[in-house]
């Protein structure tokens, strides 16, 4: 064991002298083969050192220029090159030779490797399209041939890549990268159109679409406000334009609509909805383009139903969609199982959200509140809490709800409740016509927290509504253990406090007992 690890060492050490040796000076660049063969044959801990040497060999070579033709030569022009032209056909033959080991390391089962592998695949574009080693025109100055390589090996059909497209996420702030990684996605999708994708595929697909950075703020500016880009800005004002973010959210909004008709699966579909919202809508040239994507997930149910709703009602409140059965849809997920929901604490926010307007009509919020009222009964002390907040923040926006509670404390003329829970449709439920008796049954409960919650409504309602954020996530484990830390007030039940069993040496009670010394 202790033979091999100094072996290990001493490959290390010789790589890393050799790459040294080899960039200082071009005598030593036979050296490359050497590190080259060592990625083949050795483990992790020395293909660590394999990729740094020659990233520190290439990214050298690359700005001297020592790889750069204005046209690389045939085969059959080699035998005329001078031995300065053959140098450079064997660098690049090299080089070739390391880019193809790093694309094949992408990957590889030690992740750390991996990302090093990127990392380094990364910097050669970078060089590359700062320093070309072929002649490029006023067009083109990325690198998109090499850029393709690692863009194909992480869009792979069998192998998970979403890891690596998290890392990669930071290149895409560059809106060179950007525009490729787009490119090469709508062409690749283009020819998956009538084929079979496998769920790989798929996950790989939503992972780049995933970490792909449209609107964060760039860690450097370039001067004047020109964009940011990885390689050399081109000289043509053109090609800048057609390469702009105004034209890449084109091939953005092209790329999502082709994706959302593959199938995906339960748990994808899910999180496709929750990052719809801020990450999709906001960067698509005509985001109704969603509309029947995002309707139809509506209509589903459950937990799918839940998750549609904020980019919903963005498409209703911003771009004007009109969805007359808004308000019915979101009245029929207001349902006991909401309390038990994954995803509770998001739609009573959301919910929160979509009835906060006040132009809304009385009957409407009567119906939600007097349905989350009914479905409080047989609910969950946590949820019931949450339930609570959200009902009384309902009545001191909307005033004239407030009748709901005046009836509480009038006489009983009405023998039965006129509200119907049955009804889907929240204008014909006769919420208005009812009253929250709910609320004060609530007052019984075995939960302190909701009692003393379900008791506001003995008091006048005050214009300032209460925070939901504040328990939204609340759990019934927290509610039981909030009790059991309260301090109990000690009632008095005697004038003088007794200190003992018996009171008086008189005590006939006391003559039953015989006291025994210790």
């Amino acid at each position: 064991m202790t033979t091999n690890k100094t072996r290990v060492k001493n490959i290390i050490s010789e790589i890393k002298e050799k790459s040294k040796n080899c960039s200082e000076n071009r005598k030593h660049a036979n050296s490359i083969i050497d590190i080259i063969a060592y990625i083949e044959t050795e483990g992790d801990d020395v293909i660590h050192a394999c990729i740094r040497g020659l990233h520190k060999i290439f990214t050298r070579f690359i700005s001297t220029e020592e790889m750069y033709f204005d046209k690389p030569p045939s085969q059959a022009d080699m035998k005329d090159l001078k031995a300065e032209e053959k140098y450079k056909v064997w660098l690049r033959e090299q080089y070739a030779s390391t880019i193809f080991h790093l694309v094949d390391l992408l990957h590889h089962s030690n992740p750390s490797i991996q990302d090093l592998s990127l990392t380094t695949m990364m910097k050669f574009v970078e060089a590359e399209g700062q320093t070309p080693i072929r002649k490029i025109t006023e067009h083109q100055t990325f690198p998109s041939r090499l850029f393709q390589k690692v863009f194909n090996k992480l869009l792979d059909d069998n192998t998970d890549m979403s890891r690596l497209w998290t890392k990669f996420q930071e290149y895409t702030e560059f809106d060179d990268v950007r525009f490729y990684v787009l490119t090469f996605l709508h062409s690749d999708l283009k020819h998956k159109k009538n084929q079979e994708v496998s769920d790989t595929y798929v996950k790989n697909v939503f992972s780049l679409l995933e970490n792909l950075t449209f609107n964060s703020k760039p860690r450097k500016m370039l001067p004047g406000g020109e964009p940011r880009w990885l390689a050399k800005l081109p000289e043509n004002e053109d090609v800048l334009k057609s390469k702009s973010v105004d034209e890449q959210k084109k091939l953005f909004s092209t790329v999502w609509l082709k994706f959302l008709r593959f199938k995906l699966n339960t748990s994808m579909y899910k999180r496709v909805l929750m990052m719809m919202h801020d990450k999709v809508i906001p960067n698509l040239t005509s985001p109704l383009f969603l509309c029947d994507f995002l309707t139809d997930s509506y209509n589903i149910g459950g937990a799918i139903s839940l998750l549609a709703l904020n980019s919903i009602f963005i498409l209703i409140n911003s771009y004007n969609l009109d969805y007359p059965d808004f308000y019915k849809k979101l009245y029929a997920l207001f349902d006991p199982i909401i309390f038990h929901a994954k995803y509770r604490a998001r739609f009573f926010h959301l919910a929160d959200l979509f009835l906060s307007s006040t132009h809304l009509p009385a009957y409407l919020i009567a119906a939600f509140a007097k349905k989350l009222a009914r479905i409080c009964l047989t609910g969950p002390a946590s949820g019931i809490r949450i339930a609570i907040t959200f009902i009384l923040n309902l009545l001191k926006r909307h005033p004239n709800c407030q009748v709901l509670l005046g009836r509480l404390d009038g006489p009983s003329e009405i023998a039965n409740d006129p509200y119907i829970f049955e009804e889907s449709d929240p204008a014909k439920c006769k919420a208005m016509e009812s009253y929250l008796w709910e609320m004060k049954t609530l007052q019984s409960h075995y939960c302190p927290e909701v009692v003393l919650a379900a008791n506001k409504i003995n008091h006048q309602l005050g214009p300032q509504e209460e925070f939901l954020g504040d328990v939204l996530d609340l759990t019934t484990d927290e509610l039981i253990e909030k009790e059991c830390k309260r301090r109990k007030k000690e009632t008095a039940i005697n004038f003088i406090p007794p200190t003992g069993l018996f009171q008086s040496q008189n005590d006939k009670f006391s003559s039953c007992w015989t006291h025994i010394e210790s």
